[in-house]
């Protein structure tokens, strides 16, 4: 049986020969091999871009970390995948003449999740989302930020999501931060309980009073349909005729 890169599944030989559908003969089986090769490229790649992350071989820019600790990376990694980065370096800052980036207001862990993206494009640890949506906004990392963005939303929980929602009006993210009002709305009760909250309405008052307005449209809205629906039903009822 011979694998062939062509567009059709397969193909018998012609009638004419005496074969037919069924017959133990050896086709030639035409399979489209493209999608797995382009699979197999992006696997080696990512797997290539793996080990120059964590080897750091030829490495030729420093970033240091608020405490001080510092990771090894490479400019042309970080200038092809932040707009940001590559302005640091392109112009007459600093960083382009110490090869340095001190970033005061990340820990190591997130920067080395941050890198890790950067060169591989992979998964990251969710309890990092908080702070590499900020480093994804920060550098102008978009598919990271979106990354977190769906994170944050998939995993919001009473006790964070004042938070949540204080982090994507800060950074100007609408979707985030309609998911979050939601969710308030939605647990009002056990939300104001929470010290996000009380953290929330102490260091921005318009932001709260925003979230408890809308929590009184939806209830009154909620009230207004389901009186709306009760009168519909009374009126149904007494239209009946007697049994």
């Amino acid at each position: 049986m011979r694998l062939m890169s062509y567009d059709i599944v397969y193909n018998y030989e012609d009638d004419d020969n005496g074969y037919k559908e069924g017959d133990d003969i050896d086709h030639d089986i035409k399979v489209d091999i493209k999608p797995l090769y382009n699979t197999v490229t992006c696997l080696s790649l990512k797997k290539y871009f793996t080990n120059i992350f964590a080897s750091k071989e030829f490495s030729d820019v420093t970033l240091v970390a608020q405490d001080g600790s510092e990771l090894k990376a490479h400019k042309l990694i970080l200038c092809a995948r932040s707009e940001v980065f590559a302005a640091m370096f392109r112009s007459n800052f600093e960083e382009s003449k110490t090869n340095r980036i001190r970033i005061d207001d990340m820990d190591a862990e997130v920067i080395e999740e941050m890198l890790k993206f950067l060169y591989t494009g992979g998964d990251i640890s969710g309890k990092f989302a908080e702070e590499l949506f900020v480093a994804a906004n920060k550098y102008s990392i978009l598919d990271l930020q979106t990354m977190c963005e769906n994170i944050l939303i998939n995993t919001m929980m009473v006790a964070t999501v004042a938070d949540i929602l204080l982090l994507a009006d800060r950074h100007t993210n609408d979707r985030l931060k309609t998911k979050a009002v939601q969710f308030i709305v939605n647990h009002i009760k056990t939300v104001t309980g929470t010290e996000g909250w009380k953290k929330l309405c102490q260091t921005d008052h318009d932001l709260s009073r925003l979230v408890l307005d809308k929590t009184e449209r939806t209830a009154k809205r909620r009230r207004y349909s389901s009186d709306s629906s009760s009168s519909i039903s009374s009126e149904e009822n007494n239209g009946l005729p007697n049994l």
